[in-house]
């Protein structure tokens, strides 16, 4: 027993031996530019930036009826107003995509032009362009796939000091992206190098989670096994009766130093980190299923557009955009403002009464239409918190408790009357596995950034160095195997 031991061990010591030689880099990247990316996120552009910048409606040119608008496109599960290139066009999405219709003539729009999507960007922030390019399928900063219903993008720098990226949508007409240079340099030693997000790997998003998994997977395996064979030879050191932790010498001994303490918080990044690649592996993935969204809206996108008029429409204005939903078989707009960025919903059946939201007891109506024992949820300061902050719910978003004990948890937007997240009990224990132990947003912290950030970029600090000391070992053990 004791000879298989030491087999095993001699094969776990050759294992974490080469692991590291392969990864050694990769770990020193993914502490250093997590440092990075706790303070700089990958660029994106809110809901709220997005309809600030764009331009109000002329409700006063719309002609088309929006179910006319869909008689265009059939196939249609979603359907918006905007201002697209100085003209009020109905967007409406497939499964292919978004496509656009005037809603002055009622014909299907083509792709804006390049130079349309110049005059967008400049009135988005008012600043004159510098060039425009594209279309472009994919860029670095667009490489996400929830861009893949808007693509392709023309790509159009600004004349300001902070050298603004704006991307729109040939499509849709929208600006859906900004970088600025800052961010854009930031991010090359932050999230691009942390979630290795190159566009040639990242534009395949099936390529990209099977790299970054199996990378993950042997990262977490390496780091277990240096962690068991960190304690195995400080035990076995103490039993020889020296004195000291470690038996090694140089590099070597700082290594295993070093790595004893590291270890824990090692581990816990790699698990975590190989569990943000989830995506559904174990973990469920907070998603609606198509008839629990079925049985909350309770009306198809069709039969809620069929209860619009051209005047309720027009009493929505101002709007940059406006999109047409259905809570518990109600019918309702919603109007967001330029420049403010407000929002304001109405419905069909209430035409005079102008509401800042879904009221809770209607959403809760709509909730127990999927889960007749939901109750609305109390707010706490705890768990909710990490909830909420975790899949980015936003503290207005409707919560519910749904299923029995409290098991499920159930978030729906109150401008849009659509879920969120619906949090049972496996996307719960993923928001505590993942979110709380990655980011250490968790109750207790989450309130407390200036203590969240010390600690975390402490543990990243020794991860760092733990890391750099089999950086230099795999230089030299490579130097010995090659040179």
């Amino acid at each position: 027993m004791r000879a298989l031991g030491h087999a095993t061990n001699r094969w776990l010591t050759w294992f974490h031996r080469w692991a590291g030689v392969v990864l050694c880099l990769f770990f020193a990247m993914w502490f250093a530019s997590g440092a990075v990316l706790h303070f700089v996120g990958f660029p994106a552009l809110s809901n709220f930036e997005r309809h600030q910048g764009s331009a109000n409606l002329s409700l006063e040119q719309v002609i088309l009826l929006p179910a006319e608008a869909l008689t265009k496109i059939p196939d249609a599960a979603d359907l918006r107003l905007i201002e697209r290139a100085g003209h009020a066009a109905y967007l409406a999405q497939t499964r292919t995509g978004w496509t656009a219709v005037s809603a002055q003539s009622g014909d299907l729009l083509s792709d804006v032009t390049a130079a349309e999507a110049g005059n967008i960007a400049e009135s988005f922030l008012g600043v004159s362009v510098a060039t425009t390019t594209g279309p472009l399928a994919y860029d670095q900063w667009i490489v996400h796939q929830h861009f893949d219903p808007f693509r392709p993008f023309y790509r159009v720098r600004l004349n300001d000091a902070d050298k603004t990226d704006l991307y729109v949508s040939a499509r849709t007409g929208e600006v859906l992206q900004r970088t600025r240079v800052a961010e854009r340099a930031w991010n090359w030693v932050g999230a691009v190098v942390h979630w290795i997000y190159f566009t040639p790997l990242r534009q395949s998003w099936t390529a990209w989670n099977q790299v970054v998994w199996w990378l993950s997977l042997v990262a977490l395996l390496s780091s277990a096994v240096g962690m068991w064979l960190g304690i195995v030879r400080m035990l076995a050191n103490r039993a020889a009766g020296r004195s000291g932790w470690s038996p090694f010498r140089g590099w070597m001994r700082w290594h295993h130093l070093v790595g004893l303490f590291a270890s824990v918080s090692v581990i816990t990044w790699m698990l975590s980190g190989w569990l943000s690649m989830d995506h559904g592996r174990v973990f469920s993935m907070g998603h609606a299923t198509d008839a629990q969204v079925v049985r909350l809206s309770g009306m198809s996108v069709r039969d809620a557009a069929q209860a619009v008029t051209l005047d309720f429409l027009r009493k929505m204005a101002p709007a940059a955009e406006i999109t047409f939903n259905a809570i518990n078989g109600r019918a309702f707009l919603t109007a967001y403002e330029s420049q403010t960025g407000r929002s304001r919903i109405a419905f069909t059946n209430d035409v005079a009464n102008i509401l800042p939201h879904i009221p809770n007891s209607v959403m809760l109506e709509g909730v127990k239409n999927v889960w007749p024992n939901a109750v609305a949820a109390a707010p706490q300061a705890g768990a909710d918190d990490l909830y909420r902050h975790a899949e980015s719910a936003g503290e207005d978003a409707g919560g519910f408790i749904a299923g029995d004990g409290a098991s499920l948890r159930a978030y729906v937007d109150p401008l849009s009357g659509r879920f969120l997240v619906v949090m049972d009990s496996s996307r719960r224990g993923y928001a505590w596995v993942y979110y709380a132990l990655h980011t250490f947003e968790f109750p207790g912290l989450i309130e407390r950034p200036v203590l969240r950030t010390t600690l975390v970029l402490s543990l990243l600090t020794l991860g760092f160095l733990s890391s750099a000391t089999g950086v230099v070992l795999s230089v030299k053990r490579l130097k010995r195997e090659f040179v």
